[in-house]
């Protein structure tokens, strides 16, 4: 998934570094992944989970393990 729309976040390091914009979910724009959009309902029917549902977010990861 793309990193800048769907960045990685640790405490106040979010990577990519210009992608803090991206943060702010409640503002859906292209490329982002949402909580029960086409993309995480695709996922979850093979069972995999979203990252970006971790108190540390991921959200451009999925995996089938939880780690």
């Amino acid at each position: 998934m793309n990193p800048f729309q769907n960045p990685y976040v640790r405490g106040d390091v979010v990577l990519p570094e210009r992608a803090s914009a991206y943060l702010d979910r409640d503002w859906h724009r292209p490329g982002m992944i949402q909580p029960g959009d086409v993309v995480t309902r695709s996922f979850a029917a093979i069972g995999w989970t979203w990252a970006g549902e971790w108190s540390s977010p991921d959200l451009m990861h999925f995996t089938a393990t939880g780690r």
